[in-house]
């Protein structure tokens, strides 16, 4: 079952809000968390900004709809419920499984969104400024996924990711979400600052796609904007 088809104009403006709630999230609120964790409440509204506009805009069927909110509700509440239903294992295996559960919620949620907003922008239709701004959300969500999935790689291989002079990076805490989210937008924009550097095998074939993904995206996305204006100008004449 689906929701009526959302109208173009209001797809559009979602692209530009969605950009803009993005931006605040990697560059605002999980810098500001990672200085001082009381700052959560920002990153959760955030997330909550993001996820409603995702559902009332882009998504038109119910099916996705669900899955982002509950995505989203699992993110928000996500630890608290899993600290208490999982009380009877020892405290690393709980933790180490809420932590999985919020990864593969997170990347399900990230994934989702940039699929639905991949195919606004690259989709039919007149080429607006919205849709432009709508390209630069999806190559910054690109980033979020890879960082989701570099902070996977190194729950479970500590020593995946390293700091430059060798030592391993911090705990698992907000300090590191942020670290990951910047390792993760220098390798896409290929700036390569090698403050963080990728030892396992795995984190560096995922940094080499990440980064020829980032050299990529500019170029097939010119491409598209220009087919479609060649295509929207053919038919007005």
């Amino acid at each position: 079952m689906s929701s009526a088809p959302p109208q173009p104009h209001k797809i559009d403006r979602s692209l530009t809000t969605l950009l803009v709630v993005q931006a605040l999230t990697l560059f605002v609120a999980v810098p500001l968390v990672t200085e001082d964790p009381s700052m959560h409440i920002l990153l959760d509204l955030c997330h909550l900004a993001y996820a409603l506009v995702c559902v009332a805009a882009l998504a038109r069927h119910r099916v996705v709809q669900v899955v982002l909110l509950s995505a989203l509700l699992l993110l928000i509440v996500g630890p608290e419920i899993g600290r208490r239903l999982l009380v009877s294992l020892d405290a690393t295996t709980s933790s180490a499984l809420r932590h999985d559960l919020i990864q593969i919620a997170a990347f399900a949620f990230n994934m989702g969104v940039t699929l639905l907003v991949a195919r606004h922008v690259f989709g039919p239709g007149r080429v607006t400024g919205h849709r432009v701004r709508g390209a630069v959300l999806l190559y910054l969500n690109i980033a979020s996924v890879f960082g989701i999935v570099f902070t996977a790689i190194l729950s479970h291989w500590p020593g995946a990711l390293v700091m430059s002079g060798g030592s391993a990076l911090g705990p698992e805490s907000s300090g590191r979400t942020a670290l990951l989210t910047y390792f993760s937008l220098s390798t896409l924009t290929t700036t390569g600052y090698g403050d963080v550097v990728p030892v396992l095998p795995l984190a560096r074939s995922l940094a080499n796609l990440e980064a020829v993904m980032g050299q990529l995206f500019p170029a097939t996305l010119l491409a598209r904007i220009v087919a479609l204006h060649l295509e929207h100008s053919k038919e007005e004449d």
